[in-house]
């Protein structure tokens, strides 16, 4: 008796199907880890916003705990940080400081543009306790790109500290050699908007000069970076508002005292 096997169609056919589902699982795999690996880098960019937010919720409290004390590194660091504020003058400007939907990460970090006109700065947390100047305890930009501070993100959103770069964000501070100075900021960074509408201030020195005060701040806190395989950014950004308890808003006129004869 003659014994048939499969025929060549039939073995192709079946490697064919094979070969679909194969494909199929690889790409439900990779889109499986894709997704975990956007949902990872989306924490950890959250997670670096809510630091900066607080570390300048902290800058601020200290710095109203002690605001009669211009020897206070919290008093300087708090003017430091917000000398260089942006003022809304209703112009076109306002739409670049306040519109963040950036095409591609590389735009913000264009010398001529981006975060360089919004002045831009990061605060550096691990110093915030124990600082000796400014410098240590928050980087800016001040008008002029530094490439070696402030750089598009090569994976997500983050700051990297040590002199060289060499100690990653991972480091915990009870490492005994770690090294708290601050890098350089990827992807991340803040901007500082004042508010235009202040008249003067309590100081009787500086009533005369109320265009450099402001009672409240706003602080956009921002970050750009590419998921994986993204063609176009993910963006995450946040607002905070802080209080300067030293200006005074224009006090609104006072009712005149009803006659005792009416």
């Amino acid at each position: 008796m003659v014994k048939k096997g499969d025929t060549l169609i039939e073995v192709t056919l079946a490697v064919g199907i094979f070969s679909m589902i194969a494909i199929a699982v690889v790409a439900v795999m990779s889109g499986g880890t894709s997704s975990a690996q956007t949902a990872l880098e989306t924490t950890l960019a959250r997670e670096e916003i809510d630091t900066q937010a607080e570390a300048l919720r902290f800058i601020q409290s200290a710095y109203v705990a002690d605001k009669d004390n211009q020897n206070s590194n919290y008093y300087k660091l708090w003017n430091a940080i917000t000398e260089n504020a942006n003022t809304l003058n209703g112009t076109d400007d306002d739409v670049n400081i306040l519109q963040f939907t950036p095409n591609n990460c590389s735009d913000l970090y264009n010398p001529n543009s981006g975060i360089v006109t919004q002045n831009a700065f990061v605060i550096n947390p691990r110093k915030l306790s124990n600082f000796d100047n400014v410098e240590e305890a928050y980087i800016s930009i001040k008008g002029e790109f530094n490439s070696s501070k402030f750089a598009e993100a090569q994976t997500y959103p983050h700051l990297i500290y040590g002199k060289d770069g060499g100690n990653s964000d991972n480091t915990t501070l009870t490492d005994t050699n770690i090294d708290s100075s601050l890098y350089r900021a990827e992807g991340i960074y803040v901007v500082a908007v004042k508010d235009k509408s202040t008249t003067y201030i309590a100081d009787d020195d500086n009533k005369e000069n109320p265009q450099n005060t402001s009672a409240f701040y706003d602080f956009y806190i921002r970050t750009c970076w590419y998921g994986t395989d993204a063609e176009r950014p993910s963006t995450i950004s946040t607002v905070i508002r802080l209080y300067d308890p030293n200006i005074i808003k224009a006090e609104t006129p006072e009712e005149p005292a009803p006659n005792p004869g009416d």
